[in-house]
């Protein structure tokens, strides 16, 4: 091996090394009466813990407006900012008052009111011809396994996102980036806070956890389920027989525990 080889080889090592995982995380903009999105307050707060826990992770964040119409292109557009593919895309939507883990999204838009623009859609099919629900894309077995029992109590393992911009947003995302490693959360609104003073900031820790595990455990083979993984094509299920059958398989203790409280939100 001569030494332009060898310089090479070392070169490429030392840029492998170098290397760091690009995550995603977006949020909307503020709703309704609301003056604050927690969204966007719990994916900054994500970020920071992130990039000052972890020198292998690059935290990218993108505000999205909560508008049927422009939340995707402005999505598209921070994806396409980006100098390469990111390895995990999560989209934050504030929700009830907990951290909501959604499994699946919608193809159909049917809210209760406007978005931000006033456009209201009711029973409104968003791919005509598409399939009705698309599983989403973490390894949610994983972060299951590895949250203490008071970080579970703040979960919630959901089979709907309901069919307003948030579900409307996974789904079109899922369906233009269906290789990508992605997945919808929805965290606690800013007036949880008045209920559980701490319920932001626990949220945000929680988040940076489960980021973590994703990307810690996206490789690995210790689980006997086929967890969505970046070298598969494999989707979370969409239904409650799907999840029976993998509950009737051989699957560790922890992801049992998991599956039954997912098989109950069907």
């Amino acid at each position: 091996m001569n030494r332009w080889t060898l310089f090479f080889a070392a070169l490429s090592l030392s840029t492998f090394a170098n290397a760091k995982d690009v995550v995603l995380l977006s949020g909307f903009d503020p709703f309704g009466k609301l003056s604050v999105n927690n969204s966007w307050v719990i994916a900054q707060q994500v970020k920071s813990q992130l990039m000052a826990s972890r020198a292998d992770v690059e935290v990218v964040t993108c505000l999205l407006p909560t508008s049927y119409n422009r939340a995707i292109p402005a999505f598209e557009k921070c994806l396409n900012e980006l100098p390469e593919k990111p390895t995990l895309v999560i989209s934050l939507g504030a929700g009830p008052c907990n951290v909501k883990w959604e499994t699946r999204a919608h193809n159909l838009d049917s809210d209760k009111g406007p978005d931000n623009d006033g456009v209201s859609r009711k029973r409104q099919v968003i791919t005509p011809g598409g399939p009705a629900d698309i599983g989403l894309r973490l390894n949610y077995g994983a972060m299951w396994c590895s949250l203490t029992a008071e970080e579970k109590k703040l979960t919630w393992v959901s089979t709907s996102p309901e069919n307003f911009v948030c579900n409307n947003t996974a789904f079109r995302f899922t369906e233009r980036h269906p290789e990508q490693m992605y997945g919808f959360i929805h965290v606690p609104n800013v007036t949880c806070e008045k209920k559980v003073p701490d319920i932001t900031t626990r949220s945000s820790a929680l988040i940076a956890k489960m980021i973590g595990i994703q990307l810690d455990a996206r490789a690995s083979l210790t689980s006997r389920i086929e967890w969505p993984m970046e070298f598969n094509d494999v989707r979370l299920p969409e239904t409650r027989d799907e999840v029976r059958t993998l509950l009737r398989g051989p699957v560790e203790s922890c992801e049992k525990e998991f599956l039954e409280r997912w098989r109950k939100d069907f």
